[in-house]
């Protein structure tokens, strides 16, 4: 899948992760979260677990952003975890792309909804799932290690999309 965004820049290209990236999602967390980030331990585990979908964004084989989607058993809901984008290539489109592979995998694996918790004060990052179809679903107080709310927020998912499994 590839997304193009602006007209002058290469597309977005969006590929599953995979053990060998972990270096490369460890410094993607890093250089966009400064608390609430995952140990590379984390990123290792999640990354070969069965119930975690995490993709990488890249432009140019330069990666440019990662996603990370939980599932649970039997669940209806996808979580996304974690979406972090490099500073120079926010506002083109990595978000956008990540999304939608985020979105197409938990509808593969039956979901219809796909959820996610946002810091309170990201306004940047509330507007910008607002715009990928977003609402607010709720709040949950002191959600994060630093006492900030986080805000809830959901999407259905297209379940009838092509290429799905039932």
């Amino acid at each position: 899948m590839s997304q193009s965004h602006p007209a002058s820049a290469s597309p977005v290209t969006v590929r599953r992760a995979g053990k060998c990236d972990l270096d490369t999602i460890d410094a993607l967390e890093g250089g966009a979260f400064e608390a609430d980030r995952f140990s590379r331990r984390s990123l290792r585990r999640l990354l070969a677990s069965a119930s975690a979908s995490v993709f990488i964004a890249q432009r140019e084989s330069q990666a440019t952003g990662y996603a990370l989607v939980l599932f649970r058993e039997g669940a209806r809901v996808a979580r996304l975890y974690s979406i972090a984008v490099a500073a120079e290539a926010r506002g083109t489109g990595v978000v956008t792309a990540l999304l939608q592979a985020v979105r197409d995998a938990a509808a593969r694996r039956g979901c219809t909804r796909l959820r996610l918790e946002v810091r309170a004060s990201n306004a940047r990052a509330r507007r910008a799932y607002e715009r990928a179809g977003f609402s607010r679903a709720g709040m949950r107080p002191h959600y994060y290690p630093d006492g900030e709310d986080a805000v809830i927020m959901e999407r259905e998912l297209d379940t009838g999309a092509e290429g799905q499994s039932s």
